[in-house]
């Protein structure tokens, strides 16, 4: 109940305006403060995967839950995390462990790209920042290829429109 609590607090002090919910620029403000530094993009697609009502914020419930997801992301960040080394990074394999242990099966040149993708100082490594923007495009793009893989059979067939639609929902 501490941590609820905490989280209440947190979600009141972001919450400027005192209308009960978090726009994009509030909830950048509100990472930030969690040292977590995201471009507004990023950002915003963090928003659409938990924006449960689709109205462009997210009310406390969505808060909490978006913290719990974080929080779930940075443990998976430290147990993958094989030399704990310096400020925390994943280097590209213990990043390749963890996306197969998030259940995501990437052949190499997907994984390859997904990686430099996210990598952008080119440091074979990502900080935690980078990770969780890759874990918002992972869970994102897996979101909108389930939307169109109505029989889960691993493959769907997209005309040009129905692409755009999709790529434009990822990030």
């Amino acid at each position: 109940m501490g941590d609820r609590q905490a989280i209440w607090q947190w979600f009141n002090t972001i919450d400027k305006d005192r209308n009960g919910t978090l726009d994009v620029m509030e909830l950048q403000k509100a990472l930030a403060l969690g040292g977590l530094n995201f471009s507004l993009k990023t950002v915003q697609a963090m928003m659409r995967l938990h924006d449960k009502d689709g109205g462009g914020t997210i009310e406390f419930p969505e808060f909490e839950k978006l913290h719990l997801w974080l929080t779930g992301i940075n443990n998976a960040f430290k147990q993958h995390d094989a030399d704990r080394g310096g400020a925390g990074s994943l280097d590209k394999a213990e990043t390749q462990k963890a996306v197969v242990t998030a259940g995501y099966r990437l052949d190499p040149p997907s994984f390859e790209a997904l990686f430099r993708s996210f990598d952008p100082d080119r440091s074979n490594s990502l900080c935690l920042a980078e990770f969780v923007a890759m874990s918002t495009f992972l869970q994102g793009a897996a979101r909108t290829f389930h939307a169109f893989d109505a029989q889960r059979t691993g493959r769907i067939s997209l005309d040009f429109s129905q692409f755009v639609y999709a790529a434009s929902n990822v990030m």
